[in-house]
């Protein structure tokens, strides 16, 4: 009687402790399960969250500071891809290849465009500038430009003036009487070629004849200011022979020396020279 309270604490107290090691057996596998499961909840987390969130969101965080061009706002996100893609990265220069191809296109098309218009302008200008000069000779030739003559006192003092002398076998100057010597309304060129012909030979000139009457008609004739006679001499004789080129013999019998648009004809007692 007095043993069975004894053994029904000593059944307690093993129970109990029996109670505890359950609890702390179930409470170190709890423990272990959630340690398990943990890991896996945050990687399920992670992978959700990069799944919801854009593969563009962090371009603006990682764009290179040489990704800004001035194409467009797409282009810095091609070059984020290029670092990533080699394909992408041989594209990009096939961009401005392109572009730089249209703009020599242009460039060529438009200097070869300028070159045809310039020669087009050029041949123009030149095909008129052409009918323009034969117009113009056209209407010279239909209205000659008439000679500058000069009087008679004009035309000597320019001979005096220039080491020439002038005589006449009638000793006078009426320019209506053949026996006269007479300059009036000679040419003005003509004065100035016989200048020059004195002094080219250096020779003495006489003039002896001019624009009076008594000598042949024509256009190129004296009474027209285009010839005067001079006096022969052994200097101007030499010099007129030996410096122009014989050039034949007139109807009267004259030899006749030619240089360019000059011509002498040397007559019995004179020189009769064309200056034209």
């Amino acid at each position: 009687m007095g043993t069975r309270p004894c053994k029904q604490r000593c059944a307690r107290l093993t129970a109990g402790a029996l109670l505890a090691l359950q609890i702390s057996l179930i409470a170190s596998a709890s423990h272990d399960a959630a340690a398990a499961a943990a890991p896996r909840s945050s990687t399920t987390a992670t992978t959700s969250v990069r799944a919801s969130v854009p593969v563009s969101a962090p371009v603006s965080a990682i764009r290179p500071a040489g990704a800004r061009t001035a194409v467009t706002g797409t282009y810095d996100a091609d070059v984020l891809a290029t670092a990533r893609s080699p394909y992408r990265q041989a594209t990009a220069p096939r961009t401005e290849t392109r572009a730089e191809t249209g703009t020599k296109t242009k460039t060529e098309t438009g200097t070869k465009a300028g070159a045809e218009a310039g020669t087009k302008t050029e041949t123009k200008a030149g095909a008129e500038a052409g009918t323009t000069s034969r117009t113009e000779a056209a209407a010279a030739s239909s209205h000659p430009i008439r000679p500058i003559r000069i009087g008679h006192v004009q035309a000597t003092q320019q001979l005096r003036q220039a080491g020439l002398r002038w005589k006449s076998s009638g000793g006078c100057t009426n320019r209506r009487v053949r026996t006269c010597t007479s300059l009036e309304a000679v040419r003005a060129a003509t004065v100035t070629d016989v200048i020059a012909l004195k002094q080219r030979s250096g020779c003495p000139v006489v003039v002896t004849g001019g624009t009076e009457v008594g000598h042949a008609p024509g256009r190129y004739s004296h009474h027209r200011g285009y010839k005067l006679d001079i006096k022969p001499n052994d200097c101007i004789n030499r010099y007129i022979t030996r410096e122009h080129v014989l050039d034949g013999i007139r109807g009267d019998g004259a030899p006749l020396y030619r240089d360019s648009g000059t011509v002498y004809a040397r007559e019995s007692d004179h020189w009769d020279i064309l200056f034209r």
